[in-house]
C-alpha cells in the first residue's frame, strides 16, 4: 500500500485534534472543578449523579417540612403552658374563695377573675398560625371555640394536619380544640355513691355493690362473752334482709342468748347489733366488763380474809382474768391457809359473788382491802362481813359478744365481724342502685329534697324539675334527663350505685347546675361539668352565689384539666423530639448524599493538573512534530 503524503497530513491532524481534545477536556475539568460536566464524560456516573441530587432534593424538602413543623410545636407548647398556668391560678382562686372567709365583693372579684381567664382561654383556643387557626383540625380558616352564656362549643373538626418528614412517615402537627378544652375530664355522676337505705325486701345479692353475701357455706358464731353461750348462724338459705335478721334472732333466742337482737340500723343502710343489759355473769365473764366495763383493780389485786385475830389470808388475785380465775383463786387460797369451809361462788340469781361461811360456828370473818388505797374487795363487790354469807353487790357486767366466721366471710359481708361491748351498728351494706328503686331510699332512707336543675350543652340548655310528684322512682329520674331533648344519656354508674349523666356531643360543653338555692344536683352527685371549658364557667357561677360546696367540688375538675393540659404537652413534646430526631437523621443522610455525590462528579485537583501538564506537553510536542512533518509548499503559503 502507498503512503502518500495526504495520507501523513490526515493522520498528523487527526492525532493533533486528539490531544488538542484531551488537553482542553483537562482544563475543563480544572476550571470546574467537576470529573463529569457533560453526560458523555461518564454515563452511569451521570445516572448515579441523578440519584443523589434527587434525593438531596427530597431531604431539603423533608428538613422544610420538619422545620414548619417544629413551628407548630413550639407555638402549641407555649399555647399550653399558658392554658395551664391560667388553670393553676384559677383553682388557686377556688381553693381561698371555698373556705367562706370572704365577703361578696371579695367573691364577686374573683368571679370577675376568673370571667376574664374564661376568655382568655377562648382567645388561646382560637390562636393562629400563618393565618390559620390551629385548633380546628382542617377547618383552619374557621375559629375554634365559641362561647354562648354559658357554654362553649367546637366549631373544628377532627381533621389531622400532617407533613411528610421522611420517605416512609408522615406526622400530625396539630390539635385540636375539642381534646384540649372539651375533653371529658369525668363522667358527671360515676363516681357517685346515693347510699341506697336497706329494707326488710332488700336482696342479699345487691349488696355489697352486687357482689352479694357469701352463702358457703353462710355461717358464722356470735358469742357471748359473758355467757359463755356460742350461737352458730346459718343463713345459706336466705334471699332477703328480713330471712336475715330473723334467722339470726330466731337462732340466738333457741341457745339462750336473750339479750341481742338484730335490726336494720339507724343508717338505714347496716346492721344493728341492739344489746340490753341483763347483769348476768359466769365464770369466763371477764373482769374487764365488771363495774359497767370499769373493771376491776388488780393492782396488787389482793383482799384480806380476817377474823380479827388468828386468821388473817391475804388472797392474791393478780393473775385472775375471769370470775372463774377469782373463785378458784380464793377457794385454793383459803384452803392452802387452812381456813375450811369457806367458799366463793355465783350467786343464785347470776349477778354477782357470794362468800359461804360453811362451818357449824362461822369463823366471824369479813373481807376487806389491804391497804386503804387499794379497792380490789370493793370492784369484786365482797367488801364487809361473812356471817355466814356475805351477798356481794351485782357486778353489772357491760354486755360483750364476739362475732367470727365460720370458714367464709358471711359475716364479713354482713358488716358485722366484730368484738363488741355494747350496741354495735355494722359497716355499710352498699346496697346496689336499681332503676326500681324508690328515692325516699336513697340517702340512707331519707330521700332527697327534690328541686329543679339547669343543664347546658353548649349554647342549649334546659330545666329538669325533679320535684314533679310524678318522680318517684331512680328510672322517673334517668328519664327526666333523657328526655330533656339534649344529646345526654342518664343511667345508673357503672359501679351501681349512683345516676351518671354521658355528655353524647363532645363538641359542646355540659354543665349541671342547682337552681335558685337547690342542691339536688350535689347531693346526686352529678354536679359540676365534666370538661375544662364548662368548669370554668360553673365556678363563676359559684362565686358569684357564695356556693362554697360548689366551688369546693370543682377543685377536682380543674385537676384533671391541668393533668389534661400535661398530657397535651407531653404529645407535643414527643412530636417535636421526633422532628428533631428526624432532621438530625436527615442532615447524616444529607452528608452521606454528598459525599458519594463528590465521588462521582467532583474532579481529583491533584491528580488533574499532572495530567493536564502532561497533555500540555503532549500537545506542544505535537504541534512540534507536525510542522516538521508537514512542511507547506510556497504555493499553499500563497494561498
Amino acid at each position: 500500500m502507498r503512503i502518500t503524503n495526504s495520507m501523513i497530513s490526515d493522520r498528523v491532524v487527526y492525532n493533533m485534534q486528539r490531544s488538542i481534545r484531551r488537553f482542553l477536556d483537562k482544563q475543563t475539568q480544572l476550571s470546574s472543578g467537576r470529573r463529569i460536566n457533560v453526560p458523555s464524560d461518564d454515563p452511569i456516573g451521570t445516572q448515579r449523579d441523578l440519584i443523589y441530587r434527587t434525593e438531596l432534593k427530597k431531604n431539603e424538602q423533608y428538613r422544610s417540612n420538619i422545620s414548619q413543623a417544629q413551628t407548630w410545636m413550639l407555638s402549641y407548647d407555649s399555647i399550653l403552658a399558658d392554658l395551664k398556668n391560667m388553670i393553676s391560678s384559677a383553682k388557686e382562686i377556688g381553693i381561698a374563695m371555698s373556705n367562706g372567709i370572704y365577703d361578696a365583693v371579695a367573691r364577686e372579684g374573683s368571679a370577675n377573675e376568673i370571667e376574664s381567664t374564661f376568655e382568655r382561654l377562648i382567645q388561646l383556643g382560637n390562636s393562629e398560625l400563618e393565618g390559620r387557626y390551629m385548633f380546628s383540625g382542617f377547618r383552619t380558616d374557621t375559629r375554634a371555640l365559641v362561647a354562648s352564656a354559658n357554654g362553649v362549643t367546637y366549631a373544628g373538626d377532627q381533621g389531622q394536619i400532617d407533613f411528610q418528614v421522611d420517605a416512609a412517615s408522615r406526622i400530625a402537627v396539630n390539635i385540636n380544640a375539642q381534646d384540649v378544652f372539651l375533653s371529658s375530664l369525668a363522667v358527671l355522676g360515676q363516681s357517685a355513691d346515693l347510699n341506697v337505705g336497706i329494707v326488710s325486701t332488700t336482696l342479699l345479692a345487691d349488696l355489697q355493690g352486687g357482689q352479694g353475701i357469701d352463702q358457703a357455706p353462710g355461717t358464722f358464731t356470735i358469742t357471748d362473752q359473758n355467757q359463755g353461750i356460742v350461737s352458730t348462724i346459718d343463713i345459706s338459705a336466705a334471699i332477703d334482709i328480713n330471712d336475715v335478721l330473723t334467722t339470726i334472732n330466731a337462732q340466738l333466742a333457741a341457745d339462750g342468748i336473750t339479750n341481742l337482737q338484730v335490726t336494720i340500723g339507724l343508717e338505714k343502710n347496716n346492721l344493728l347489733l341492739d344489746t340490753t343489759p341483763n347483769g348476768l355473769i359466769t365464770n369466763v365473764t371477764a373482769l374487764n366488763k365488771l363495774n359497767n366495763g370499769t373493771g376491776v383493780d388488780l393492782q396488787p389485786g389482793k383482799i384480806l380474809v380476817t377474823d380479827g385475830g388468828a386468821i388473817n389470808v391475804e388472797v392474791d388475785f393478780s393473775g385472775a382474768a375471769t370470775i372463774g380465775d377469782v373463785i378458784s383463786a380464793f377457794n385454793t387460797q383459803l384452803a392452802a391457809q387452812g381456813v375450811a369451809n369457806v367458799t366463793m361462788q355465783i350467786n343464785g340469781a347470776g349477778t354477782g359473788l357470794d362468800i359461804i361461811d360453811a362451818n357449824g360456828v362461822p369463823l366471824g370473818l369479813s373481807i376487806e382491802e389491804t391497804a386503804v388505797s387499794e379497792n380490789t374487795a370493793f370492784g369484786l363487790g365482797i367488801l364487809g362481813a361473812v356471817n355466814p354469807t356475805l351477798n356481794g353487790h351485782d357486778l353489772e357486767p357491760t354486755v360483750s359478744f364476739k362475732i367470727d366466721e365460720t370458714t367464709g366471710t358471711t359475716a364479713v359481708d354482713l358488716g358485722i365481724l366484730s368484738d363488741f361491748s355494747g350496741d354495735f351498728a355494722g359497716a355499710d351494706l352498699n346496697s346496689l342502685l336499681n332503676t326500681t328503686s324508690n328515692v325516699i331510699d336513697l340517702n340512707a332512707g331519707n330521700g332527697f329534697n327534690l328541686s329543679t336543675i339547669v343543664v347546658w350543652q353548649g349554647e342549649l340548655n334546659r330545666l329538669i324539675d325533679l320535684s314533679n310528684p310524678a318522680i318517684n322512682t331512680v328510672q322517673d329520674i334517668i328519664d327526666a334527663f333523657n328526655n330533656s331533648g339534649l344529646n345526654i344519656t342518664a343511667s345508673i354508674n357503672p359501679d351501681g350505685t349512683g345516676i351518671q349523666v354521658v355528655n353524647n356531643d363532645t363538641t359542646r360543653s355540659l354543665t349541671i347546675e342547682d337552681v335558685s338555692g337547690g342542691r339536688v344536683a350535689k347531693e346526686l352527685g352529678i354536679f359540676g361539668s365534666s370538661d375544662m371549658m364548662g368548669s370554668m364557667l360553673v365556678l363563676v357561677n359559684a362565686l358569684r352565689n357564695n356556693d362554697q360546696e360548689g366551688t369546693g367540688l370543682l377543685l377536682q375538675n380543674l385537676d384533671d384539666s391541668m393533668q389534661n393540659l400535661l398530657n397535651r404537652r407531653a404529645i407535643v413534646g414527643a412530636r417535636a423530639l421526633r422532628l428533631e430526631g428526624t432532621h438530625a437523621r436527615l442532615l447524616d443522610l444529607d452528608m452521606s448524599f454528598t459525599k458519594l455525590l463528590s465521588e462521582v462528579e467532583d474532579a481529583d485537583i491533584s491528580k488533574l493538573i499532572t495530567d493536564l501538564a502532561t497533555y500540555e506537553n503532549s500537545y506542544r510536542a505535537s504541534l512540534m512534530a507536525s510542522a516538521r512533518i508537514i512542511q507547506p509548499t510556497l504555493l499553499e503559503f500563497l494561498r
